[in-house]
């Protein structure tokens, strides 16, 4: 008799500031210290930069964590194989076998861990899995021991067939990890249209103060242009901006400055760009050309004007994205093999149904706060030089920012500001 398929959700959340009755089957592993190189650098910013083009809108803001997404499908494709694994692989750009790329991630997530116990931000990288308890006995082991030992993943069994009391209670863990900042992650639809299957879900929260703070006092009413070539006032609205004047990395190159804002934790820091022409430069955002850019940085002292904001957005379509990037395979109830994940043998296989992502980023003159959440659902099948006059890096009009890892180069968050928020009191 054949097996349907049940879907699966990965669920990745995140934080940036920079019931149901259930059964905790597993404890948090611990860890030891990373002993290989790190999972992104190249090919980190390549999956980054081209979810970031396939998102990208013109007049829109943009904002999602890069780091998280690949980690969270990372931990599925730990247990995708035969074409499913390759496409999973070519779209996400794991140019590692999968051994190699799991131990990655693991050094990785305990090096960002690990700036925690430095105490000059708070940063924590959390994973977990809630699975349905109809089907726990058949998750199989060596999956298991993965998710544990390469993702320190706390794994949940959970009676999916109380959808509200399930997705109240993952939605619980998304809050907790994420200091409040992402809410109502998933839905009882999700747990309901999954059929016993499964969800994912990575998440990530920082809060790093700026190496020199904006100080409060200077910070007046300023104009931010939503058009990178208009002044009129019918492109404008109002914005609180900050005002800095100090020595900063930056780079002023033909149509675009570069500056970057360093945060008290010395391997972290804002990377911002300012083009001429937004649109041109989000077509050009390249690894190799951002890589170009990053080395032309020189210290500066430069005169910073940046705009206070504060961002709620969800990252829609990530499904048709990843499968834009060829990844077909495991989306598709017929065709998806995770046989590494659960006994297909005795039990329906599973499928990615949906992929949701919420985050949240506040910049202010302390410093950065931020988070996001991705969630994905599988289902069980149915059946320079500084010049001697002082630059001025105004960002009055619309630029893109990231908040990168700086040994391992890995964008953990992402965005464009094209229509900053109404001014809050």
């Amino acid at each position: 008799m054949a097996l349907s398929k049940y879907f699966l959700i990965l669920a990745l959340v995140l934080g940036f500031c920079c019931g149901c009755s259930c059964n905790k089957t597993q404890e948090l592993a611990e860890l030891d210290k990373p002993d290989t190189e790190y999972a992104s650098g190249e090919q980190g910013t390549a999956f980054a930069l081209r979810m970031f083009q396939a998102a990208n809108q013109q007049g829109e803001n943009l904002f999602f964590s890069p780091y998280s997404i690949s980690t969270a499908l990372s931990m599925v494709y730990g247990g995708a194989r035969g074409n499913t694994a390759e496409q999973m692989a070519k779209a996400l750009s794991f140019a590692r076998p999968a051994e190699n790329q799991h131990e990655a991630m693991r050094s990785l997530q305990q090096a960002l861990n690990d700036l925690q116990d430095r105490g000059n931000a708070e940063l924590t990288v959390a994973n977990a899995i809630f699975g349905a308890r109809k089907y726990e006995d058949y998750v199989l082991p060596e999956f298991q021991t993965l998710m544990r030992k390469s993702y320190a993943s706390e794994l949940y069994s959970l009676d999916f067939g109380d959808a509200r009391g399930s997705a109240d209670f993952i939605n619980r863990w998304v809050e907790r990890k994420t200091r409040e900042r992402i809410k109502n992650l998933v839905n009882a639809g999700h747990i309901e249209g999954s059929n016993h299957g499964m969800v994912l879900v990575n998440a990530i929260y920082f809060k790093g103060n700026w190496l020199t703070q904006f100080d409060p006092n200077l910070t007046r009413e300023d104009r931010f242009y939503t058009s990178s070539r208009s002044r009129s006032a019918s492109d404008s609205r109002p914005v609180m901006m900050m005002h800095s004047r100090g020595d900063y990395r930056y780079a002023e190159l033909p149509g675009l400055q570069v500056l970057e804002l360093p945060y008290e934790e010395e391997e972290l820091s804002m990377l911002v760009l300012l083009p001429d022409d937004i649109d041109a430069l989000a077509k050009d955002l390249t690894p190799a050309n951002l890589s170009a850019w990053q080395h032309k940085l020189g210290m500066s002292q430069v005169k910073v004007f940046m705009p206070k904001f504060k961002l709620d957005i969800s990252l829609e379509g990530i499904v048709e994205i990843l499968k834009g990037m060829g990844m077909q395979d495991a989306f598709n109830s017929n065709t998806a093999d995770f046989s590494g994940i659960r006994d297909e043998e005795k039990v329906p296989g599973l499928f990615i149904m949906d992929i949701v992502h919420k985050a949240f980023v506040e910049v202010n003159e302390e410093g950065t706060e931020a988070a996001a959440a991705t969630g994905v659902v599988m289902a069980t099948k149915a059946a320079s030089s500084p010049t001697p006059q002082i630059p001025v890096f105004r960002a009055d009009k619309p630029f893109i920012y990231m908040i990168l890892h700086k040994p391992s180069n890995t964008l953990l968050f992402l965005g464009k500001l094209n229509q900053p928020p109404q001014i809050q009191d």
